[in-house]
């Protein structure tokens, strides 16, 4: 779903990134293993500005490097390869965003550190009343959906039955989705405020009408730490860290940073107070 800037090429050595993410080096590094973190780009989670690396994830991997007494190293990383070295080749130890789920017969330790869930999306000028579920799939309202986009267990159910119906289309990214829905070509999508924003930025955001859909579930992001390739006593301590981030709200600073409030409202508020970041 991500295009790789021609720049990214050049920033894949290690020490280039090093120096573009900026991270702290903590001034016991020599005496203990270096964590490393890489990162791939991923609109505003993770992006390149003038050769830096910026974004919601960047940040809270300079977060961690604030807490560990061992320094933290990131490289950025196509998403495959990124993949690869966490779950393969185990030449990483953390990987954000991920999940709790065993893959390859790896199941990482797992910090939760925020939620996002699926919302109706569709043309404001269209005026739709705001759906639930149950009307969704009652109405002959047509549908566009990216192919490898999940919001979990409840949203996998949902998009099944709609494409059962033969009310989807599909189509390889976010852009050309919510291009459709402008284009009056579909009546609507699902995607969460923040994909939203990243895709189409602040002017085009206000075209569209979003709508929560509590039926579903949200899905829970974190971070996922390895078993396999860095010593137990430092998983224990990274996830001490990153559960430390949560608690004093880094992770809602840095999506405040980069985020209008507009578009942050929309995506917490419609969760439950408990899976809410905790924001500045």
């Amino acid at each position: 779903m991500s295009h790789y800037p021609p720049t990214a090429a050049l920033l894949h050595r290690r020490a280039a990134l090093a120096c573009a993410l900026a991270l702290p080096v903590a001034a016991s590094a020599a005496t203990c293993q270096p964590v490393r973190v890489p990162v791939a780009p991923g609109g505003l989670l993770v992006r390149l500005e003038n050769g830096r690396a910026q974004g919601v994830v960047v940040d809270l991997v300079a977060a961690l490097g604030r807490k560990l007494p061992c320094p933290v190293e990131s490289e950025l990383l196509p998403q495959g390869r990124l993949i690869q070295s966490f779950y393969e080749t185990f030449q990483a130890d953390v990987l954000i965003p991920g999940s709790p789920f065993a893959y390859e017969g790896h199941e990482p330790r797992f910090v939760p550190l925020f939620h996002v869930s699926a919302h109706f999306v569709g043309r404001r000028a269209a005026k739709l009343k705001a759906p639930d579920v149950a009307t969704l799939l009652r109405e002959d309202w047509t549908c566009v959906l990216a192919r490898g986009v999940s919001y979990g267990a409840d949203y996998e159910a949902f998009k099944d039955q709609l494409d059962a119906q033969r009310r989807v289309t599909w189509v390889r990214d976010v852009g050309t989705a919510l291009r459709m829905v402008e284009a009056d070509r579909v009546d609507f999508t699902l995607l969460s405020p923040t994909v939203v924003y990243t895709a189409v930025g602040a002017a085009l955001y206000r075209r569209f009408q979003l709508h929560a859909l509590p039926e579903l579930r949200p899905l829970e992001t974190g971070a996922a730490i390895s078993r396999r390739s860095f010593p137990d006593a430092m998983q224990v301590q990274v996830v001490s860290a990153l559960r430390a981030l949560v608690k004093e709200g880094e992770v809602g600073r840095a999506f405040a940073k980069h985020f209008p409030a507009e578009v942050l409202e929309q995506e917490f508020l419609a969760l439950p107070r408990a899976l809410r970041p905790l924001m500045p």
